[in-house]
């Protein structure tokens, strides 16, 4: 079938429920088409490789204008009303009306898109789905409108706040956004990570507007340029290149930022470049340890790492002088960052949650005081010691019995 069925046109148009000068028409059976079964895959998908379920393909680009009225046809048994219901819901609000006709009963009926899957379509016949344009204000699920939120904030009439702000002046608050994004992630709570991730977006939408309004560069480009950055730098998987592990792939990305920076005339003048100012102390230490491995700048073996994280612990212990005693606990720190990256271990998450950690169990140790009517520092050691080992079982105890528990309360 390869034509919208007349019969439906008219009928739709006879009784005035679409205007045919911004109809999109679409047919179910290719709509709903699935793939052909690939061959296994090389490379496992995320979730896959994960563990922690089966991957679902998401259909990209969306396969319905939403801006427009779309006329949905076909033969009835090409109706798989219950899939057609999921792909629509991955955009329209539950609550979308939308108009199912039927030929040659010449049936119109309405229904709500969380209703669509309770119709039960007569055997030979056709039918056509038509679903109203959705207006952007109202496309919540639609990246544009977050693009057309911030530029209303940021516009004529927009927020007398928001317009008073600067990109520099944002720097705090995107810097926040991140952090609790990272709490989010540490904690395991994925509906609060979502919720922050879209506020760090929010700053991605806003700088953008910003330098647009004065001429230095769009959103579109920043989508652009870390789409092409991404497929440059995977050739084996968008090219013909190919690698026998991910090692490999890390060599080939060093290479190829390499080649981008010659490109704009640039070039790093140490294999220690590159690493933010702005990064914690501890994330510095271990991305300039990191670096310099990759450029072979590095122990032989683990034995060696721990020799050297030895050392300088002896030498901070025979250290006297204020400023050398700074000095040895700095290249003891930079010690352990290095081998953190040795265990594959990231140094600042550790101690994100070794801190997340201590915090659970001091709080516990505060309660105990509490209820024994003192301070803490009217505690004896023995008391201390003792409820610091019962705050570490309780924590423990508490990791084990929760599978999505924070990430903080392990070992």
């Amino acid at each position: 079938m390869n034509a919208v069925p007349l019969p439906l046109l008219n009928l739709a148009f006879t009784r005035h429920l679409v205007d045919p000068a911004s109809l999109h028409m679409c047919a179910v059976a290719r709509l709903l088409q699935s793939g052909s079964n690939p061959s296994p895959p090389n490379v496992l998908p995320w979730v896959e490789q994960q563990g922690l379920g089966v991957y679902q393909p998401q259909p990209l680009p969306y396969p319905l204008a939403t801006q427009q009225t779309t006329m949905i046809w076909g033969e009835a048994e090409d109706f798989d009303l219950p899939a057609l219901a999921a792909l629509l819901a991955e955009r329209y609000p539950p609550h979308h009306t939308l108009t199912l006709l039927v030929w040659p009963d010449e049936t119109i009926a309405h229904v709500s898109l969380a209703g669509l899957t309770a119709i039960a379509l007569t055997p030979a016949t056709q039918a056509a789905v038509i679903v109203p344009a959705l207006p952007l204000p109202d496309d919540r699920r639609s990246i544009d409108r977050l693009h057309w939120v911030v530029q209303r904030l940021l516009g004529p009439d927009g927020c007398p706040w928001d317009v008073r702000q600067t990109p520099q002046s944002l720097r705090g608050a995107l810097l926040e956004e991140v952090y609790e994004a990272l709490e989010a992630l540490d904690s395991g709570d994925m509906a609060q990570l979502c919720e922050e991730l879209g506020d760090v977006l929010l700053h991605v939408f806003a700088q953008s507007e910003m330098a647009r309004q004065v001429g230095s560069f769009t959103l579109a480009d920043v989508v652009q340029r870390v789409s092409d950055k991404l497929i440059f730098r995977h050739p084996h998987v968008f090219g013909q290149t190919a690698v026998a592990d991910s090692s490999q792939v890390l060599r080939n990305w060093e290479e190829l930022k390499t080649q981008e920076l010659a490109a704009k005339g640039k070039a790093r003048s140490s294999a220690l470049d590159g690493v933010p100012a702005a990064l914690p102390a501890l994330a510095t230490a271990q991305s300039m340890a990191r670096k310099a491995i990759r450029v072979g700048f590095t122990w032989v073996n683990i034995d060696q790492v721990w020799s050297k994280l030895e050392e300088e612990l002896a030498e901070l212990r025979v250290a006297v002088d204020p400023a050398d005693r700074q000095a040895e606990l700095g290249d003891l720190l930079f010690a352990v960052a290095t081998l953190a990256h040795w265990l594959d271990i990231d140094a600042e998450a550790a101690l994100r949650e070794a801190s997340a950690r201590y915090r659970q169990r001091f709080q516990i140790v505060e309660q105990r005081a509490a209820s024994a009517g003192r301070a803490l520092r009217e505690c004896s050691l023995n008391e201390l010691v003792a409820w610091w080992s019962e705050a570490k079982r309780l924590v423990a105890t508490n990791k084990q019995g929760d599978a999505g528990a924070n990430s903080s309360l392990s070992r």
